[in-house]
């Protein structure tokens, strides 16, 4: 283990994620007085402080550039803490927390009015996690008190995975660095809503929703929602359906679904073919800045609902991402009318607009 100080701060070099005593001390004298610590977890780096002490609360918000609208987390030393923070669970809670904690899962749970006192959050509920690495739990248990925590990095960049990215990025300094070295590519936790009977996945995260589901004993809901819609040059029918969907999406969903296109065969960055662009604006909407995408692993997999033109497009991405569930947009596929004139375009939009009220509630069954 190694020492060294760098300005207004401390960092010390692990050894491993097990428990020592120097760190530990050294972590508990930073917080106490509402320092604020940069640490690695099981997941990402995180930066964290006692969510009882509003100084450090306010200075992680600020060397986030976190708006306050935006809660942090709290890390707890294990399941017996949940008491203090946290009321009215529901029955199925017991279940993900037996199966997933310590781990990668975090549950938003309903705020007790001590935890809400700690201003961490906004609102009455909280996101509580039990990280799988023993170092951190053991400085929680030490200190008596959850930390008020987030991914340490600037809000809308990466997460972190070296103490050094992080030290590089934050606009400021910490009281003390644990540096654990980098750490493996691991996806952040997944966030799940669990105050009311039907659990919301708010955030994707290193647990599949089926899994969730599975220990939960009930569906899960999606909190945001991605749709796509695939064909084969991304430049005729699926930039139509796009962008029909988001004329056709009710205002009170539009900032929970996300839409978006891409073709299997597509060259990417190119407009939308005339007759398509003529079409949608006759309907009441335009998709002048469409630029075309291909399909790739990623952005099948960042999908919640994918659906595919004609079946061959279904083969193609079922050849790429075997797992990806793909519904048709029709039964008997919807034809291409590249090449053919604006009418055939008028016909292909109207068996979309036919269709569309399908995907509306397969969308509906799918929020929370």
């Amino acid at each position: 283990m190694g020492l060294f100080r760098r300005k207004n701060g401390k960092v010390i070099m692990l050894e491993s994620g097990t428990p020592d005593s120097f760190a530990i001390g050294q972590a508990l004298d930073a917080l106490a007085g509402g320092g604020t610590m940069i640490f690695p977890t099981d997941t990402v780096y995180g930066l964290g402080c006692r969510a009882d002490r509003s100084r450090g609360v306010k200075e992680i918000y600020r060397l986030k550039g976190r708006g306050r609208g935006k809660p942090l987390a709290l890390l707890l030393e294990s399941a017996g803490q949940m008491d203090r923070v946290s009321s009215g669970r529901p029955d199925y809670v017991h279940r993900l927390i037996e199966r997933f904690w310590p781990g990668p899962l975090t549950l938003v749970v309903s705020a007790t009015d001590e935890a809400m006192g700690w201003r961490v959050g906004k609102g009455p509920t909280i996101g509580l996690r039990v990280p799988d690495h023993q170092l951190i739990t053991e400085i929680i248990k030490q200190a008596g008190i959850p930390l008020a925590a987030t991914s340490a990095n600037l809000s809308g960049e990466p997460d972190a995975r070296s103490a050094g990215q992080v030290l590089s990025a934050l606009p400021g300094t910490v009281d003390l660095v644990l540096d654990g070295g980098e750490l493996p590519r691991r996806p952040p936790s997944a966030v799940l809503d669990v105050t009311g009977e039907r659990p919301i996945l708010l955030r994707k995260g290193g647990l599949a929703r089926q899994q969730l589901a599975e220990a939960a004993g009930r569906p899960v809901k999606l909190g945001q929602m991605g749709v796509l819609f695939v064909c084969t040059g991304n430049t005729c029918r699926s930039p139509m359906a796009e962008g029909l969907l988001r004329h056709m999406l009710p205002p009170e969903w539009r900032e929970r679904v996300t839409v978006r296109s891409c073709g299997t065969g597509a060259l990417p960055g190119m407009p939308a073919a005339e007759n398509s662009r003529l079409a949608c604006r006759r309907q009441g909407f335009q998709i002048e800045r469409h630029r075309s995408s291909a399909c790739t692993r990623s952005l099948l997999e960042e999908s919640d609902l994918v659906i595919a033109m004609e079946a061959k497009h279904r083969q193609d991405i079922n050849r790429l991402v075997p797992e990806v569930p793909v519904r048709l947009m029709a039964v008997d596929g919807v034809p291409d009318p590249i090449g053919g004139g604006l009418e055939d375009y008028l016909r292909t939009m109207e068996l979309l607009k036919r269709e569309m009220p399908d995907v509306l509630e397969l969308i509906r069954q799918e929020l929370g």
